[in-house]
């Protein structure tokens, strides 16, 4: 049997049988053709922020079309599945991301507009893309991306704070911008944080519907796995250096070692 859960960096955990709940360990359901990775990615943490911050925070209705979506850190674990979730209720998507290699997957398998923050300048490539301002920004980086967002605020538009990736989440890191704050009220938008363990009792709903979109194709994903838990140190370090494309996964163990 297949368990998830939090028991930290570590090889293996035992726990009593009967009581790995209680150590946050979870049985993965017995889907026919499910990946138990895919229980860390788009049915996970993930996939559940991505929903709930798209849906709620973000306010996308059913039917989107005629909006446009703005994710940052849109080749991400979380923006990957966010941006397709805006995409697959009709909306228009623009992906943030950084270097060649994102944009490629957001403009082909994501089939987002795309904007590489490396090499563009962001904020009049945003209003290439988006002449009439972004009704839903869901940002996953903050600062200077956000900030750039905010240049482009559609009339009562919503941001989704959902992360802070360029912080490294660190005290007194989180620097000084955005500086266009005012924006806020100028266009009438709402800026709200959210934590998807706020919405506990609603999972089978969200559950249920990211699985109607992996099986109707309207959401793919894509992961990196790093062998062994030595690896992991760096392959958290990459996520905040912008290193990933998709879910970085760390394989801790494996039979054969």
């Amino acid at each position: 049997m297949w368990m998830y859960g939090s028991p930290g960096w570590q090889e293996y955990v035992v726990v009593q049988a009967g009581s790995a709940s209680l150590f946050g360990m979870h049985p993965i359901p017995p889907l026919p053709g499910l990946d138990p990775k895919a229980m860390l990615s788009v049915y996970g943490i993930n996939g559940l922020t991505a929903y709930f911050g798209m849906v709620d925070i973000g306010g996308l209705p059913s039917d989107a079309s005629g909006k446009t979506v703005l994710v940052t850190g849109a080749a991400g674990g979380v923006g990957s599945i966010a941006g397709q979730i805006a995409r697959a209720r009709g909306a228009r998507v623009i992906g943030v991301a950084g270097g060649p290699e994102k944009v490629r997957w957001l403009t082909g398998v994501g089939r987002f507009a795309a904007v590489d923050y490396r090499n563009e300048d962001v904020s009049p490539r945003i209003g290439e893309l988006a002449p009439d301002g972004v009704d839903v920004v869901f940002d996953n980086v903050g600062s200077v991306l956000l900030e750039a967002a905010m240049d482009h605020l559609a009339p009562h538009a919503r941001i989704v704070l959902c992360g802070g990736v360029s912080s490294g989440y660190r005290p007194g890191s989180y620097g000084e911008t955005p500086r266009n704050l005012m924006n806020l009220a100028f266009r009438r938008a709402r800026m709200e944080g959210f934590i998807f363990l706020d919405y506990v009792d609603r999972f089978p709903e969200a559950l249920g519907q990211l699985l109607a979109w992996v099986q109707a194709g309207e959401i793919v994903w894509h992961e990196q796995v790093a062998e062994r838990l030595g690896a992991a140190p760096d392959a958290l370090r990459g996520l905040f250096e912008g290193r990933n494309l998709g879910k970085q996964l760390v394989q801790v163990w494996t039979p054969d070692a």
